[in-house]
């Protein structure tokens, strides 16, 4: 009777350890969860950024804010006269994996390229330009956005655009 009663004990043993083995089977084949991706644009530790970001290719200042996965840009030194007649850039941006990836919609004057010499004629147009963040540190912001090749000053139509590189550095 006691030999009996050990293998029943061992076959519930094994049936238990066999319902185990099957859920922890067929879990590892679902698929795993998205992993989160690595901050590699991130705020540096501590999380305080300078708030105004200097670009020395365009000699233009910039007001920059992160909330969460927002990237946001507003260009601050803009020119009395700019600002009268309404100029802006604004870049918005939303961290997709390592990279911040959205647009710069830009309101400004644009040089007639047929003016005369000391006759300058400058239109105020609308655009908006593919723009994304490659990394964000204390000391640097560097990106990538599309810089205007062929440009129709009398529709404010972008024909060809080109990646280039930039960098901002904090303001000093």
């Amino acid at each position: 009777m006691r030999l009996a009663q050990i293998k029943w004990k061992q076959a519930l043993m094994a049936l238990a350890l066999g319902v185990v083995m099957a859920s922890a089977m067929a879990a590892a084949q679902q698929a795993a969860p998205a992993a989160k991706p690595a901050p590699a644009a991130s705020q540096p530790s501590g999380g305080k950024l300078p708030t105004i970001w200097h670009s020395e290719a365009s000699n233009k200042d910039f007001r920059v804010k992160i909330e969460g996965d927002v990237f946001h840009a507003e260009w601050v030194n803009l020119p009395p006269a700019a600002a009268k007649q309404g100029a802006y850039m604004r870049i918005d941006c939303r961290r997709t994996g390592t990279k911040w990836a959205g647009s710069a919609s830009v309101y400004q004057g644009f040089a007639d390229p047929a003016a005369s010499a000391g006759k300058e004629v400058r239109k105020m147009c609308h655009l908006t330009t593919r723009f994304e963040v490659d990394s964000i540190t204390a000391e640097k912001i560097a990106f990538h956005t599309e810089a205007l090749r062929d440009f129709d000053f009398s529709k404010c139509q972008v024909l060809k655009t080109a990646w280039e590189e930039f960098v901002w550095f904090p303001k000093k």
